[in-house]
């Protein structure tokens, strides 16, 4: 087996350097927790993940063998073994060559890019579910399930892409009698049971007082929260919530809410796991405010089912359950989940803990992960954010091996992902822009500052997904204002290979069965 690595048509003659530790020192914050740090960019980060791809042949380009070849067929063969290396895996495509437009599009409900075996795209549509061809956009099957459906899998948690599913389950119907329907990959009926009273979310106000929240899981399983209520307390308002604000709440009637998964289709319970709310857990809460009132804790619980993990989570704290019904053991007080491409998951924090889809731990690691969204060779190492030695001023990207030793490290405070690690070239968003690092050492190999338009007092531009061919980086760029751009570059150089300006919203660019498809304004449209 290789590993591909780009290398530049016009190669450096000196390794490039890494990025000075003294750099931009205008942009550089003044000392602060760590964790309140990472936190803060981790919001940012949400829509990260990672996928795993090797190259499937072993290929050893000679370069005293070329002189009768043509340079051209060379590349053009090398970049064909490099995208069918990464065709099988979420974010992998077959070609990014030239600029991508519409094959297909299809309305839908709700979260669309559902990913099924044999490239179908899973969606909802008026009373009916429906599977299309990622590359044609031909209809595969559709199955009248009745109004108001919402299936799984979803578009995935935390934008992370999903694995193809095997088993759909879908609720339909009023709040007030919801009907469970399972189905194959291939749309034949497993079977159906009527649940009863069922609410979609917390403020789901069509649906009777009592009735808990119920959302489609992996695995054939139904995600059930119970003890939901909708008490609130005041948010101090020159403090931050503590003791007293969890037992105000409690008197308005709240109880810890409680995650029960069972099957699908005979209620068999799986497993179940209850929050428990703490005082620490309230500064996580979001904020509601009428005005010429307080403000007051926004306090529903959230249930987020993927293919790995059912999440429940109430403010700062967190329950989790693997589609056996295992709850997961968060031994780090604080840790975050973030959700993985192809099944498990990170708990994140100033220790890291990484987990398969089974919740066994895979490794233990030193400083806060932060996973790639594509990622060719994910067993290596581990990309973490820690501190800058003996400053706390800012932030530096470690590479930190699976023995726990660190590989390299570039000081980047201002980082907002890791978009990619692909054919040896980590490529990392910062609110400065977007460069390419060498995957071995770490040093910058390209930068690009002109790619993300960011704005003053706003966000400006960011990555909602990206996909790759091997040899280019295609970013799918959403912003505040209407319309979005793809924009591939090259991940040899940085340069721009084709970019193109896109009407409507996208809300995520992933891929299906080797192709492009992207989510725009609740419709489904596949790129070619």
């Amino acid at each position: 087996m290789a590993n591909f690595e780009l290398v530049p048509d016009d190669e450096r003659e000196d390794p490039p350097s890494p990025v000075p530790a003294e750099q931009d020192g205008a942009r550089r914050r003044g000392p602060a927790g760590l964790r309140d740090r990472v936190l803060a960019r981790w919001r940012v980060l949400s829509r990260r993940g990672r996928a795993a791809v090797a190259a499937g042949a072993a290929v050893v380009l000679v370069v005293a063998a070329v002189a009768a070849v043509a340079p051209g067929l060379l590349d053009a063969r090398a970049e064909r073994l490099r995208a069918a290396a990464v065709q099988e895996v979420p974010g992998g495509v077959a070609d990014l060559s030239e600029p991508l437009s519409e094959v297909w599009s299809l309305t839908t409900d709700g979260a669309g890019l559902a990913v099924l075996r044999g490239g179908l795209v899973l969606a909802t549509e008026s009373t009916a579910v429906a599977a299309v061809d990622a590359g044609t956009g031909r209809e595969a099957w559709r199955h009248e399930i009745g109004t108001f459906p919402t299936c799984s899998p979803t578009r995935g948690y935390q934008g992370v892409p999903e694995p193809p599913a095997d088993v759909v389950v879908c609720l339909s119907g009023p709040s007030k009698d919801r009907t469970v329907t399972v189905l194959d990959a291939a749309g034949a009926v497993v079977g159906e049971r009527s649940f009863g009273a069922a609410r979609s979310g917390a403020y789901d106000d069509a649906a009777p007082d009592g009735a808990p929240v119920v959302v489609p899981a992996a695995d054939g399983a139904l995600a059930v929260v119970e003890d939901v209520t909708d008490a609130t307390a005041p948010w101090p308002a020159d403090d931050a919530p503590d003791e007293d604000t969890l037992r105000e709440l409690r008197a308005d009637g709240w109880r810890d809410p409680r995650l029960r998964l069972e099957d699908a289709l005979t209620g068999e319970v799986r497993g179940v796991a209850t929050v428990r709310l703490r005082p620490e857990d309230l500064g996580a809460c979001g904020l509601v405010q009428d005005e010429g009132s307080p403000a007051e804790l926004m306090t529903e619980p959230v249930v987020v089912a993927s293919s790995s993990m059912t999440v429940l989570s109430v403010c700062g704290a967190v329950v989790l359950l693997t589609p056996d019904g295992t709850e997961v053991d968060r031994d780090v007080d604080g840790a975050w989940p973030q959700l993985l491409p192809g099944g498990g998951l990170v708990l994140i924090g100033e220790e890291s803990t990484v987990l398969d889809a089974a919740g066994s731990v895979v490794a233990t690691v030193p400083g806060y992960v932060v996973p790639p969204v594509v990622d060719s060779d994910p067993g290596s190492f581990f990309l973490t954010l820690a501190d800058l030695e003996d400053t706390g001023q800012g932030l530096r990207l470690v590479a930190v091996g699976q023995d726990g030793a660190e590989r390299w490290a570039n000081p980047i405070d201002d980082l907002r992902g890791v978009l990619a690690r692909v054919a040896g070239v980590v490529v990392v968003e910062a609110e400065s822009g977007l460069a390419g690092l060498d995957a071995a050492t770490g040093a910058e190999v390209w930068a690009r500052e002109d790619v993300l338009r960011r704005a003053d007092g706003g966000p400006g531009e960011w990555v909602a997904g990206v996909v790759t061919d091997g040899t280019r980086l295609l970013l799918g760029v959403s912003g505040e204002n209407p319309g979005h751009r793809l924009v591939a570059l090259d991940l040899r150089d940085g340069t721009t290979a084709w970019a193109r300006e896109q009407g409507g919203y996208l809300e995520s660019l992933s891929s299906a069965g080797g192709h492009v498809v992207a989510a725009v304004d609740r419709a489904t449209h596949g790129l070619g």
